[in-house]
């Protein structure tokens, strides 16, 4: 009698626990093409590694999120990730995310996550203040080193004589290739054009964003150290996007993004610009890679 006591009690506070999240998935996305595995050989289709399936389930906390005693927790979020070519046979990596929220304070968001193939632990510190304040720390439990790199963000707001509405200024150090960043980023009093200079050891770059409208978004990255040009254009879709990135260099590199009610297709395109005698019709039809996403 006491042992079904017990179970009852479990399950009646499980279920009370249940009440409190909501579910999302199982997302489950599949490769149907790529140059590097199943395309041009149906036959492979048949083998689950060659579709090289990965996929995630979320839940989170719904409002009223948690007991009333809980005041400063305001959320909790989980995920749990599934990588066929890591691990097959079970989940590859758990996340989770803890948001607390104090009246004067600002919020502050811990996200412990481990990876089960590598048995390696790691966590996501970040404390904001509104829009001005952010600074996000990386933490690897277990290492040599505790802390992985740290940044920080800091909006300013400036008079409303200048053509400039904000100056974000983002400085960080990475602490794994002991290598410091710098990036300003000023925004426009439209909002629809942003100038960002990010500063880096040898991967400096000028980048300007602009909206043509609501559906295009082109931002030209120029490299400080080759004065290369790197396009970039982002279309919207009544029921997707497309990405286009061309480096004159090296290739063109479009994504498109088309949803559906249960998941997604996503292609990715790329076309080498590089000729030589080995590159060929075929050879570039190769690069291309298509996925469908599921989602349960």
């Amino acid at each position: 009698m006491m042992k079904l006591a017990i179970v009852l009690g479990f399950l009646i506070w499980l279920n009370a626990c249940m009440a409190r999240f909501s579910v999302s998935g199982p997302v489950f996305t599949l490769t149907f093409k790529d140059a590097e595995g199943n395309s041009g050989d149906n036959t492979k289709l048949l083998d689950i590694s060659n579709l090289r399936p990965v996929g995630h389930l979320s839940f989170q906390s719904s409002d009223p999120t948690l007991p009333k005693w809980a005041h400063a927790l305001k959320s909790i979020r989980g995920k749990i990730l599934y990588n066929h070519a890591e691990c097959a046979t079970a989940p590859s990596a758990i996340e989770g995310d803890f948001r607390f929220t104090k009246d004067g304070l600002g919020d502050l968001q811990i996200q412990p996550g481990y990876n089960i193939r590598k048995k390696t632990t790691s966590c996501v510190l970040q404390a904001t203040k509104g829009n001005s304040i952010n600074i996000v720390a990386r933490l690897s439990l277990g290492r040599k080193h505790l802390l992985d790199s740290i940044k920080g963000n800091f909006m300013f707001n400036l008079p409303d004589t200048l053509s400039l509405s904000e100056v974000k200024v983002s400085p960080g150090i990475n602490f794994l290739r002991n290598t410091p960043s710098l990036t300003f980023e000023g925004i426009t009093r439209s909002r629809r054009t942003k100038a960002v200079l990010n500063l880096q050891n040898d991967d400096s770059t000028v980048t300007v964003v602009h909206a043509l409208d609501e559906r295009n978004i082109i931002s030209p990255q120029i490299m400080l150290k080759n004065a290369k040009i790197v396009y970039n254009w982002n279309v919207m879709l009544d029921s997707g996007s497309v990405r286009t990135r061309v480096d004159p260099t090296e290739a063109i590199d479009i994504t498109w993004t088309d949803r559906s009610m249960n998941g997604g297709w996503v292609t990715d395109i790329s076309v080498p610009l590089k000729m030589s005698k080995v590159t060929s019709l075929k050879a570039m039809a190769s690069n291309i890679r298509v996925r469908r996403q599921f989602s349960f």
